[in-house]
Protein backbone atom coordinates (compact mmCIF):
# COMPACT_ATOMS: atom_id res chain seq x y z
CA UNK A 1 0.00 0.00 0.00
CA UNK A 2 2.82 2.39 0.88
CA UNK A 3 4.63 1.85 -2.41
CA UNK A 4 1.35 2.12 -4.34
CA UNK A 5 0.59 5.51 -2.81
CA UNK A 6 4.11 6.92 -2.98
CA UNK A 7 4.53 5.89 -6.59
CA UNK A 8 1.06 7.13 -7.38
CA UNK A 9 2.04 10.57 -6.10
CA UNK A 10 5.20 10.54 -8.20
CA UNK A 11 3.44 9.28 -11.34
CA UNK A 12 0.53 11.73 -11.20
CA UNK A 13 2.88 14.62 -10.44
CA UNK A 14 4.99 13.64 -13.45
CA UNK A 15 1.88 13.46 -15.66
CA UNK A 16 0.72 16.85 -14.38
CA UNK A 17 4.14 18.33 -15.13
CA UNK A 18 4.35 16.94 -18.66
CA UNK A 19 0.79 17.98 -19.54
CA UNK A 20 1.48 21.39 -17.98
CA UNK A 21 4.50 21.85 -20.25
CA UNK A 22 2.31 21.10 -23.27
CA UNK A 23 -0.39 23.65 -22.41
CA UNK A 24 2.17 26.25 -21.29
CA UNK A 25 3.13 26.99 -24.90
CA UNK A 26 -0.23 28.50 -25.97
CA UNK A 27 -0.68 30.12 -22.55
CA UNK A 28 0.21 33.80 -22.13
CA UNK A 29 0.22 35.27 -18.64
CA UNK A 30 -0.57 38.75 -20.02
CA UNK A 31 -3.98 37.44 -21.15
CA UNK A 32 -4.64 34.48 -18.84
CA UNK A 33 -8.38 34.00 -19.32
CA UNK A 34 -8.22 34.47 -23.09
CA UNK A 35 -5.34 31.99 -23.22
CA UNK A 36 -7.23 29.45 -21.13
CA UNK A 37 -10.36 29.75 -23.27
CA UNK A 38 -8.17 29.49 -26.38
CA UNK A 39 -6.60 26.28 -25.09
CA UNK A 40 -10.09 24.88 -24.55
CA UNK A 41 -11.57 25.91 -27.91
CA UNK A 42 -8.82 26.58 -30.48
CA UNK A 43 -5.70 24.54 -29.67
CA UNK A 44 -5.93 20.98 -31.05
CA UNK A 45 -6.57 18.58 -28.15
CA UNK A 46 -6.10 21.54 -25.83
CA UNK A 47 -9.20 20.71 -23.80
CA UNK A 48 -7.93 17.16 -23.26
CA UNK A 49 -4.45 18.19 -22.14
CA UNK A 50 -5.87 20.87 -19.86
CA UNK A 51 -8.21 18.30 -18.28
CA UNK A 52 -5.29 15.86 -17.99
CA UNK A 53 -3.25 18.54 -16.23
CA UNK A 54 -6.17 19.38 -13.95
CA UNK A 55 -7.12 15.87 -12.87
CA UNK A 56 -3.56 14.59 -12.47
CA UNK A 57 -2.88 17.56 -10.18
CA UNK A 58 -6.00 16.82 -8.10
CA UNK A 59 -5.01 13.15 -7.83
CA UNK A 60 -1.52 14.15 -6.70
CA UNK A 61 -2.98 16.04 -3.77
CA UNK A 62 -5.45 13.29 -2.82
CA UNK A 63 -2.82 10.55 -3.01
CA UNK A 64 -0.37 12.63 -1.00
CA UNK A 65 -3.01 13.10 1.70
CA UNK A 66 -3.63 9.34 1.73
CA UNK A 67 0.11 8.68 1.86
CA UNK A 68 0.46 10.98 4.87
CA UNK A 69 -2.53 9.46 6.68
CA UNK A 70 -1.16 5.98 6.08
CA UNK A 71 2.21 7.04 7.49
CA UNK A 72 0.43 8.33 10.60
CA UNK A 73 -1.65 5.18 11.05
CA UNK A 74 1.36 2.89 10.68
CA UNK A 75 3.51 5.23 12.80
CA UNK A 76 6.23 5.49 10.18
CA UNK A 77 7.42 8.88 11.42
CA UNK A 78 9.61 7.44 14.17
CA UNK A 79 11.18 4.95 11.74
CA UNK A 80 12.19 7.72 9.33
CA UNK A 81 14.97 10.28 9.68
CA UNK A 82 13.57 13.66 10.71
CA UNK A 83 14.54 15.22 7.38
CA UNK A 84 12.66 12.49 5.42
CA UNK A 85 9.52 13.12 7.50
CA UNK A 86 9.96 16.88 7.02
CA UNK A 87 10.11 16.50 3.23
CA UNK A 88 6.83 14.55 3.27
CA UNK A 89 5.14 17.17 5.45
CA UNK A 90 6.42 20.18 3.50
CA UNK A 91 5.28 18.61 0.24
CA UNK A 92 1.63 18.90 1.39
CA UNK A 93 1.43 22.72 1.58
CA UNK A 94 3.65 22.91 -1.51
CA UNK A 95 1.24 20.81 -3.60
CA UNK A 96 -1.71 22.76 -2.18
CA UNK A 97 -0.05 26.03 -3.16
CA UNK A 98 0.69 24.70 -6.65
CA UNK A 99 -2.95 23.74 -7.12
CA UNK A 100 -4.15 27.04 -5.69
CA UNK A 101 -1.95 29.09 -8.05
CA UNK A 102 -3.22 26.88 -10.88
CA UNK A 103 -6.71 28.16 -10.16
CA UNK A 104 -5.46 31.75 -9.92
CA UNK A 105 -3.58 31.80 -13.23
CA UNK A 106 -6.57 30.70 -15.28
CA UNK A 107 -8.20 33.99 -14.17
CA UNK A 108 -11.79 32.86 -14.53
CA UNK A 109 -14.40 33.83 -11.91
CA UNK A 110 -13.01 31.33 -9.39
CA UNK A 111 -9.37 32.15 -10.08
CA UNK A 112 -9.90 35.91 -10.06
CA UNK A 113 -11.65 35.81 -6.68
CA UNK A 114 -9.15 33.32 -5.23
CA UNK A 115 -6.25 35.58 -6.21
CA UNK A 116 -7.78 38.65 -4.55
CA UNK A 117 -8.62 36.71 -1.39
CA UNK A 118 -5.09 35.30 -1.22
CA UNK A 119 -3.65 38.78 -1.63
CA UNK A 120 -5.69 40.09 1.30
CA UNK A 121 -4.73 37.08 3.42
CA UNK A 122 -1.05 37.68 2.72
CA UNK A 123 -1.41 41.35 3.67
CA UNK A 124 -3.00 40.29 6.98
CA UNK A 125 0.26 38.67 8.16
CA UNK A 126 1.85 40.95 10.79
CA UNK A 127 5.08 42.77 9.86
CA UNK A 128 5.94 40.73 6.74
CA UNK A 129 2.54 40.66 4.98
CA UNK A 130 3.45 43.32 2.44
CA UNK A 131 6.62 41.48 1.47
CA UNK A 132 4.86 38.11 1.26
CA UNK A 133 2.26 39.63 -1.03
CA UNK A 134 4.93 41.15 -3.27
CA UNK A 135 6.73 37.81 -3.39
CA UNK A 136 3.78 35.50 -4.12
CA UNK A 137 0.73 37.42 -5.38
CA UNK A 138 0.36 41.17 -6.07
CA UNK A 139 -2.41 40.21 -8.51
CA UNK A 140 -4.20 43.56 -8.21
CA UNK A 141 -1.18 45.37 -9.68
CA UNK A 142 0.79 42.80 -11.64
CA UNK A 143 -1.86 40.31 -12.76
CA UNK A 144 -1.02 36.60 -12.55
CA UNK A 145 2.70 37.03 -13.22
CA UNK A 146 3.87 36.00 -9.75
CA UNK A 147 1.39 33.11 -9.26
CA UNK A 148 2.37 31.85 -12.71
CA UNK A 149 6.06 31.80 -11.81
CA UNK A 150 5.32 30.14 -8.46
CA UNK A 151 3.17 27.52 -10.21
CA UNK A 152 5.96 26.64 -12.65
CA UNK A 153 9.04 26.78 -10.44
CA UNK A 154 7.48 25.24 -7.34
CA UNK A 155 6.26 22.30 -9.45
CA UNK A 156 9.83 21.74 -10.64
CA UNK A 157 11.14 22.02 -7.09
CA UNK A 158 8.63 19.52 -5.69
CA UNK A 159 9.17 17.08 -8.56
CA UNK A 160 12.92 17.36 -8.12
CA UNK A 161 12.84 17.11 -4.34
CA UNK A 162 10.29 14.32 -3.86
CA UNK A 163 10.12 12.62 -7.24
CA UNK A 164 13.84 12.15 -7.62
CA UNK A 165 13.97 10.71 -4.09
CA UNK A 166 11.60 7.95 -5.21
CA UNK A 167 13.51 7.52 -8.47
CA UNK A 168 16.65 7.00 -6.42
CA UNK A 169 15.00 4.17 -4.52
CA UNK A 170 13.58 2.44 -7.59
CA UNK A 171 13.17 3.45 -11.21
CA UNK A 172 9.54 4.27 -11.92
CA UNK A 173 8.25 1.35 -13.98
CA UNK A 174 6.21 1.79 -17.13
CA UNK A 175 3.47 -0.26 -15.48
CA UNK A 176 3.14 2.25 -12.60
CA UNK A 177 3.16 5.21 -14.95
CA UNK A 178 0.81 3.55 -17.43
CA UNK A 179 -1.71 2.66 -14.73
CA UNK A 180 -2.00 6.22 -13.44
CA UNK A 181 -1.85 7.67 -16.95
CA UNK A 182 -4.84 5.49 -17.85
CA UNK A 183 -6.80 6.71 -14.80
CA UNK A 184 -6.00 10.37 -15.53
CA UNK A 185 -6.83 9.92 -19.22
CA UNK A 186 -10.18 8.31 -18.42
CA UNK A 187 -11.12 11.17 -16.10
CA UNK A 188 -10.04 13.72 -18.73
CA UNK A 189 -12.18 12.10 -21.41
CA UNK A 190 -15.28 11.90 -19.22
CA UNK A 191 -15.19 15.25 -17.37
CA UNK A 192 -13.92 18.60 -18.66
CA UNK A 193 -11.64 20.69 -16.47
CA UNK A 194 -13.51 23.31 -14.50
CA UNK A 195 -13.76 26.83 -15.88
CA UNK A 196 -16.23 29.29 -14.34
CA UNK A 197 -17.55 32.14 -16.51
CA UNK A 198 -18.18 35.57 -14.93
CA UNK A 199 -21.52 35.59 -13.12
CA UNK A 200 -23.77 38.28 -11.70
CA UNK A 201 -23.70 36.94 -8.15
CA UNK A 202 -22.30 37.97 -4.79
CA UNK A 203 -21.20 34.41 -3.94
CA UNK A 204 -18.21 32.99 -5.80
CA UNK A 205 -16.88 29.68 -4.53
CA UNK A 206 -13.16 29.12 -4.54
CA UNK A 207 -11.28 25.84 -5.14
CA UNK A 208 -12.89 22.88 -3.36
CA UNK A 209 -10.05 22.54 -0.84
CA UNK A 210 -10.31 26.27 -0.08
CA UNK A 211 -14.03 26.27 0.75
CA UNK A 212 -13.41 25.66 4.46
CA UNK A 213 -11.16 28.71 4.70
CA UNK A 214 -13.65 30.74 2.67
CA UNK A 215 -16.41 29.79 5.09
CA UNK A 216 -14.27 30.47 8.16
CA UNK A 217 -13.52 33.98 6.87
CA UNK A 218 -17.14 34.81 7.65
CA UNK A 219 -16.51 34.37 11.37
CA UNK A 220 -12.85 35.16 12.07
CA UNK A 221 -10.35 37.87 11.05
CA UNK A 222 -8.36 37.09 7.87
CA UNK A 223 -5.10 36.21 9.63
CA UNK A 224 -6.69 33.66 11.99
CA UNK A 225 -9.05 32.17 9.40
CA UNK A 226 -6.73 32.13 6.38
CA UNK A 227 -3.21 31.85 7.82
CA UNK A 228 -3.13 30.55 11.41
CA UNK A 229 -5.93 27.98 11.19
CA UNK A 230 -4.78 26.32 7.89
CA UNK A 231 -1.21 26.16 9.27
CA UNK A 232 -2.22 24.08 12.32
CA UNK A 233 -2.09 20.64 10.61
CA UNK A 234 1.42 21.33 9.31
CA UNK A 235 2.54 22.26 12.83
CA UNK A 236 0.86 19.14 14.24
CA UNK A 237 2.48 16.90 11.62
CA UNK A 238 5.90 18.23 12.53
CA UNK A 239 5.07 17.75 16.22
CA UNK A 240 4.01 14.16 15.54
CA UNK A 241 7.66 13.20 15.29
CA UNK A 242 8.13 13.98 19.01
CA UNK A 243 4.59 13.96 20.52
CA UNK A 244 2.54 11.50 18.45
CA UNK A 245 -0.50 11.23 20.75
CA UNK A 246 -1.00 14.94 21.24
CA UNK A 247 -0.39 15.62 17.55
CA UNK A 248 -2.83 12.89 16.48
CA UNK A 249 -5.60 14.24 18.72
CA UNK A 250 -4.99 17.78 17.44
CA UNK A 251 -5.07 16.60 13.83
CA UNK A 252 -8.34 14.72 14.34
CA UNK A 253 -10.00 17.76 15.92
CA UNK A 254 -8.72 20.02 13.15
CA UNK A 255 -9.87 17.62 10.40
CA UNK A 256 -13.33 17.36 11.97
CA UNK A 257 -13.72 21.12 12.30
CA UNK A 258 -12.40 21.83 8.81
CA UNK A 259 -14.66 19.16 7.34
CA UNK A 260 -17.66 20.91 8.91
CA UNK A 261 -16.62 24.32 7.53
CA UNK A 262 -15.92 22.77 4.11
CA UNK A 263 -19.39 21.22 3.96
CA UNK A 264 -20.97 24.49 5.06
CA UNK A 265 -19.11 26.33 2.31
CA UNK A 266 -20.00 23.72 -0.31
CA UNK A 267 -23.71 23.85 0.61
CA UNK A 268 -24.03 27.63 0.24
Amino acid sequence: MTKWLSWGVTATLLIATLSGIIISYPYHEEHPLISTVGIETVVPFGDFFRALHYFSGQLTLLLLWMHTVEALIKRRAQSRPWWSWSILILSLPAILFILFTGYVIRDDETGFSAGRIAEHLALSIPWVGKYMNHLFFLVSQDGVHRPWLIHVYLTGLVLGGTGLWHFRLRLLSLLDLGCWATICTALSLVWPASLVAPQETTLVKGPWFFLGVQELLRYLPPFWAGIAYPSLPVVCLFGYYWRPRLATLSLLLWALSYGIFLLMGACR
